[in-house]
């Protein structure tokens, strides 16, 4: 049996990691199942269910922005919460109501229960998903904490390329509603231990302090934060109408893509792939625009991109079927679709902490929170009136496109207009 210097030499590896990066794996595996399961596979799920059910595209979709309505109206009293008391409890719980959702939704046989599961799919969304996570990021991080929200960022952004092609084969062999209970199992096998198991609120907890640095270490200056002072800035308006904008647009391609490829005559198998390589040019998007940042503003990055998206968008309505020209113009879309989708989340988790600093940012966030719910609600449901009305979904991606466009305008004037007190440190 080893004991003395030399136990302890052996040992120093792993502890000299800082807990921090401990939470952030953690995160970053909840974060990937969370968004796959609660989010992304929503859209698998509307072809069959149509099928069986005989219920519209608005009002399965009406579903879904009943949840992200929920998950807004809760936003505010959720970044109290993690202000106050930190972020192992409330996503505990929401991995917990994520559970019931689901096995809730896969014994559905009417719109009423069916909106009830999404009832509670929008507070597991408000406590599990990425405005807890950066709650965490907040708190841990200072100099890294960039590096830490692109973790995050890119497990979130792999979830779809993971979980909606691996829903489409389950759904295949199982059917919807046996494929709803084999998620909600592993949302709670994976989730719930690693919330409950290694979240903790403060650095000092676990005898560290923010990006492990020694207790001797001055902390870089932070923005004095107050929320109403914030919210009153030009460069807040214009950075919130960037984020909801895009994120309305987003979401309404999101929900519609597996059935307008499956409506041109792609199979299931096929449309699922081109909907999850979304989330695979998501990460890369990521990277680049993080990559970019020593030399290129992030904001100026994302900007270029969400002009990219508003272009391809509306590609694929310049041909018909599958042929090899359409299948060109959808890979198009998906590529650029995918480059600039994820990129609002990680402006949030870095920009707004950087300029406003972390002391008040989960209550900060909550607010913005409101209006990407909205947002989130607003997409789909938009989406699916245009397909009841139209009859086809060139509506939903000239609409998008535009709105696209204007958050590329909006994001260009924060880049313009973000200004604010000297660095001070947090009280």
């Amino acid at each position: 049996m080893t004991s003395g210097p030399r136990a302890s030499a052996c040992a120093a590896p792993w502890r000299r990691v800082f807990y921090g990066w401990w939470m952030v794996a953690g995160l970053a595996v909840t974060e990937l199942v969370s968004w796959g399961v609660l989010v992304y596979t929503f859209s698998v799920f509307v072809v069959p269910m149509h099928t069986e059910l005989g219920w519209s595209t608005a009002q399965l979709n009406g579903a879904y922005a009943t949840g992200v309505a929920v998950s807004g109206l809760v936003a505010v009293p959720v970044g109290r919460r993690l202000a106050r008391h930190g972020a192992r409890g409330v996503m505990t719980a929401g991995s917990l109501f994520g559970v019931a959702a689901l096995l809730m939704w896969a014994q559905a046989h009417s719109l009423v229960s069916f909106y009830a599961a999404f009832v509670l799919a929008g507070l597991a969304m408000a406590t599990t998903l990425y405005e807890p996570a950066f709650a965490v990021t907040a708190t841990w991080f200072t100099r890294h904490r960039a590096r830490a929200v692109l973790v995050l960022t890119i497990a979130g952004g792999l979830s779809s390329t993971v979980f909606v092609p691996l829903t489409g084969l389950l759904v295949g062999a199982y059917g919807w509603r046996t494929t709803l209970v084999l998620l909600a199992v592993a949302l709670g096998l994976i989730t719930v231990p690693l919330h409950a198991g290694l979240l903790r609120r403060w650095p000092a907890d676990v005898g560290a302090h923010p990006d492990g640095r020694s207790a001797d270490t001055r902390p870089p200056a932070q923005p004095a934060s107050t929320g109403p002072a914030i919210t009153r800035r030009a460069s807040f308006r214009w950075f919130t109408l960037g984020l909801v904008s895009h994120t309305t647009g987003k979401l309404a391609v999101t929900v519609i893509l597996v059935a307008y490829l499956t409506d041109r005559g792609y199979q299931l198998s096929q449309a699922t792939l081109a909907a999850g390589a979304v989330g695979g040019f998501q990460v890369l998007g990521r990277l680049a625009c993080t990559a970019l940042q020593p030399r290129v503003p992030a904001q100026r990055t994302a900007t270029l991109l969400f002009v990219a998206q508003a272009l391809a968008l509306p590609a694929p309505l310049l041909s018909t079927g599958h042929t090899p020209a359409a299948t060109v113009a959808i890979v198009t879309l998906v590529v650029f679709f995918g480059l600039g989708y994820g990129l609002p989340d990680l402006l949030r988790g870095t920009v707004l902490v950087d300029y406003y600093g972390p002391c008040d940012y989960p209550h900060i966030n909550g607010i913005i929170a409101i209006f990407l719910v909205a947002a989130r609600a607003a997409g789909p449901l938009l989406a699916g009136l245009g397909v009841t009305v139209s009859g086809s979904h060139s509506a939903t991606l000239i609409g998008a496109s535009a709105l696209i466009a204007i958050g590329a305008y909006a994001l260009h004037r924060v880049d313009r207009a973000f200004t604010g007190p000297s660095p001070t440190p947090c009280r």
